[in-house]
């Protein structure tokens, strides 16, 4: 065998072994990817195709507490600022006077009558500096009286049929209030305090002594 016939065997042997080679080894050739499905929808590596995707939570809002109007425990808050309307439930306001003139409720004090207060009435009018009137004591005693009155002091004399003298003296507040003593003529008479308060205007026919009499005659 010559030089030819050595080398031409060669590269058959080389040809014949390349062949059996690439016939017994791994596939080279790429198996191209399945088609999508008919969505459209490409899966996610590690989603199985179908499975829906978890929706997305609501963010989580936390509410803020509202703010307390009132005080904290332990402190003391400002009390709120009184309304300027009255309310229907507050109590009226006393009539206001600015004179003497009416009916005036005496509430006498008498220490020799067990402290028992004994009631009357004065029937007011006012003339500048001087005051006139009835002191009612009953419905059967009635005694007229005159007097002085400067603003705040008065003082007044009651005479009755049989000539006994009371004089009545003390001070009124805003022609609303009085408070004095009631002293009769007798010797070492100490005097009855009293206090009187004006009342509305009334006929003279509808005032009586009523609950009471008077102090003693002297």
């Amino acid at each position: 065998m010559n030089f030819r016939q050595l080398a031409f065997a060669s590269v058959a042997v080389l040809v014949v072994g390349g062949t059996a080679v690439a016939q017994t080894g791994p596939s080279t050739q790429v198996t191209p990817p399945p088609a999508p499905p008919p969505n459209g929808n490409v899966a996610t590596p590690g989603t199985l195709l179908g499975t829906p995707s978890p929706a997305t939570a609501p963010p989580l809002t936390i509410a803020s507490p509202a703010a307390s109007s009132s005080p904290a425990p332990g402190r003391r808050g400002r009390r709120p600022a009184p309304s300027p309307e009255a309310s229907p439930s507050d109590t009226p306001e006393p009539p206001q006077f600015s004179t003497m003139d009416g009916v005036w409720e005496v509430q006498l004090q008498p220490l020799n009558n067990g402290y028992r207060t004994v009631y009357s009435h004065l029937l007011v009018t006012q003339h500048g500096d001087d005051l006139t009137g009835t002191w009612i004591r009953s419905d059967k005693d009635k005694v007229p009286f005159t007097g002085t009155f400067d603003g705040r002091l008065f003082k007044l004399t009651a005479t009755d049929v049989k000539n006994n003298t009371w004089t009545l003296s003390g001070y009124a507040e805003n022609f609303s209030d009085m408070v004095g003593l009631v002293i009769g003529a007798a010797p070492g008479d100490k005097g009855t305090p009293f206090t009187a308060s004006h009342r509305k205007k009334e006929r003279a026919t509808d005032v009586g002594g009523g609950r009471g009499a008077g102090p003693p005659s002297h």
